[in-house]
């Protein structure tokens, strides 16, 4: 049998006035069938409040600079993610832990320009994603799993919509498909091969 995929949520402070079952209804009930499909092993997502994480929760996550907000965040996990390592290297590398925020971690003009909605070590084992897109964590955990911008796609079925990692200026006017491109399938089950 082939061990589980787990991915952590500590949910920021700034989404404390948020439902966690909504939360998990909107942006990762939807996701843990997709990886499911995908990957034939089960996911468990384990959603962490202000109360459960506090350290975490806290992180101030808003930067101008994404690449030192997601730094940030790396450190800030160094010693919870060093003992799941310890315990077992597979189980570790099949622990995404993604830090959902309320807003973006930057904006341009205020918003207008839109501005970084997440970002993940690739293949890695952190992420952080705001809520301001249905697409914006699931599309983070794609990273975290091998999926690149380059593979995701358009889908036209009476109407536009994007797979999951396809992310450019039309976005916010086409629909969300709710799944990877099937290029993007592939990256994620040729990344889970290696563990058992």
């Amino acid at each position: 049998m082939k061990k589980h995929i787990t991915l952590p949520v500590i949910i920021h402070s700034d989404l404390q006035d948020y439902q966690k079952d909504k939360l998990y209804t909107d942006y990762f009930a939807w996701l843990k069938t997709e990886l499911e499909f995908i990957s034939e092993r089960e996911v468990k997502i384990l959603m962490y409040r202000q109360d459960e994480a506090p350290k975490l929760a806290g992180y101030n996550y808003k930067n101008e600079d994404g690449s030192a907000a997601l730094v940030g965040w790396r450190d800030l996990l160094h010693d919870w993610y060093s003992g799941i390592l310890s315990r077992d290297r597979d189980e570790a590398k099949l622990t995404k832990i993604l830090l959902l925020t309320r807003d973006n971690i930057n904006e341009k003009l205020g918003g207008l320009l839109g501005g970084l909605g997440g970002i993940a070590l690739i293949k890695g084992h952190c992420a952080i994603a705001s809520i301001s897109s249905y697409r914006a964590p699931a599309h983070e955990i794609g990273h975290m799993l091998g999926a690149t911008h380059e593979d995701g796609e358009v889908i036209y079925d009476g109407w536009w919509r994007d797979t999951i990692m396809l992310a450019d200026e039309l976005s916010h006017a086409r629909g969300n498909v709710y799944r990877f491109s099937d290029k993007n399938r592939q990256h994620i089950r040729d990344y889970l091969k290696q563990f058992p």
